[in-house]
């Protein structure tokens, strides 16, 4: 049963309209912001650093130049002074080697500066590059479900270049590039819509009356070119042959009433409205540029671009808010799961199946806190959530404990034994736990996994659970 069929309700029964996946997509949401702010808090980090390298760089940099200064009024003084020319001379010799070693040392200061730079720089580079990967692992998926502000598709002459843009939260739209696995290259209209489709595009004089009549052309070979699908609007740009100038453009809009209006464009000359009979023409032609529109939005998708509120998201600080953002947008969606579980410990809700079985699906919040207490105060604070830190203290972050899984293909309904390993094994003769006791099955499939950034090369697990 998928999210959107299963009817699901809170913890105590009350009904809802959320997805049954809702705490996968929670977990997700709480991965994300982690995954964001952690990068960010390193980057504050490094950035300070850059700047204190920098700062104490000037500072002994100038405190040598003024060194040097002194030196050479106080060597030549005193050269000054002496009676015989040589040591004069010596003198300057020494004001030349002090200076050249005073140079020297500046230049040390300068290269360790700028080697700290780049390296910082570096640095802060693959951490904006995991920043965004965090927010496109989150938002690529969602790209189904959004409104789609434009998509655009265009025909190179070799392959169809295919962009979307779409707003899978609110204020945050995402600009994508789509690889159609399509393998017409062009597709005529024919494959699209079925023969017999006719539309007018233009007018003529006839040859015996001289009165205007229509121009009406068939879209059964004509190839597309270019469609440009936004709110309320369609655009499309059609030929019979490739490499000729014989080319016309269709441009339909639907007013609020849900009226279809279209104009037609031949070559770069005459425009005309297009009459009442080709409506359902126009129709179907939108209908079936809607339904590939959406068939090419399930093809593998690489974000472009993040905007935030109309901006375009650049630098780490926007990053941050994007991430926040989303965190804002699920903090409502929380709350009313906490205040209806019965178990203050835990997220719960209760999936009714289609036989009008109920499971309940839960996770407990000090699980979900544990991703957030590592950051920063400041920045627990954006991303956070109040129903998940609520007495959670930093203090309690696990470190030490790590789930590993062994390498193995299972299908979605089988299931492995997973060891829980602590730090160190109990010597023997030592009450505790035996292995047998440290040993839980559970099924794959009620697991989410994501990469360990720590170089312990296991596998962190977060569990959403069923009884």
């Amino acid at each position: 049963m998928t999210a959107r069929t299963a009817r699901v309700l809170l913890g105590d029964s009350t009904p809802s309209e959320l997805p049954s996946n809702v705490l996968d997509v929670i977990t997700e949401v709480v991965l994300c912001a982690r995954d964001v702010a952690t990068p960010f808090a390193e980057i504050q980090d490094l950035e300070r650093r850059r700047a204190e390298s920098a700062r104490v760089a000037e500072a002994v940099i100038k405190e040598l130049e003024g060194f040097a200064m002194q030196t050479r009024v106080g060597v030549r003084a005193t050269a000054s002074a002496a009676v015989r020319p040589e040591v004069r001379a010596h003198g300057e010799e020494v004001v030349e080697a002090v200076g050249r070693m005073i140079t020297g040392w500046q230049r040390q200061y300068e290269r360790k500066r700028d080697t700290t730079a780049q390296q910082v720089s570096q640095r802060i580079a693959q951490l904006k590059r995991d920043m965004h990967a965090a927010l496109e692992r989150f938002l690529l998926p969602r790209r189904n479900d959004a409104p789609v502000q434009r998509f655009h598709r265009f025909f190179d002459g070799q392959r169809y270049l295919d962009t979307a843009v779409v707003e899978p939260l609110e204020g945050v739209r995402i600009t994508l590039s789509l690889a159609d696995p399509e393998p017409e290259l062009p597709r005529r209209l024919r494959s699209l819509l079925g023969k017999g489709n006719k539309i007018q595009v233009g007018t003529r004089l006839s040859r015996i009356r001289r009165i205007e009549e229509p121009v009406i052309a068939s879209l059964d070979d004509t190839l597309l070119l270019e469609a440009e699908r936004g709110p309320g609007r369609l655009r499309v740009t059609l030929t019979k042959k490739m490499g000729t100038a014989d080319v016309f453009r269709i441009e339909v809009a639907r007013t609020e009433d849900g009226l279809l209006g279209g104009r037609v464009t031949r070559g770069e000359g005459e425009i005309i409205d297009s009459p009442l009979g080709d409506r359902p023409v126009l129709q179907e032609l939108w209908n079936v540029l809607d339904a590939e529109r959406q068939r090419i939005l399930h093809s593998p998708a690489h974000l472009v671009e993040i905007s935030l509120d109309g901006r375009r998201v650049e630098d780490a600080e926007a990053t941050l808010a994007v991430a926040e953002r989303l965190v804002r947008c699920y903090r409502g969606t929380v709350a009313t799961l906490a205040r209806h579980s019965p178990n203050p410990e835990e997220l719960t809700i209760k999936i009714e199946t289609a036989d009008g079985k109920r499971e309940e699906a839960w996770i407990r919040r000090g699980d979900l806190a544990q991703h957030l207490l590592g950051l920063p105060a400041e920045l627990r604070g954006r991303m956070g959530m109040a129903e998940l830190l609520e007495g959670a203290d930093p203090a309690d972050l696990k470190t030490s404990v790590h789930t590993a899984v062994g390498m193995a293909i299972v299908d979605e309904e089988h299931s492995l034994p997973i060891e829980l390993v602590g730090d160190d094994p109990l010597p023997e003769g030592v009450p505790g736990s035996s292995p047998g006791e440290m040993t839980q099955d559970i099924a794959l499939e009620d697991v989410m996994m994501e990469a360990d950034d720590a170089d312990s090369g296991c596998i962190e697990l977060t569990r959403v659970r069923s009884r």
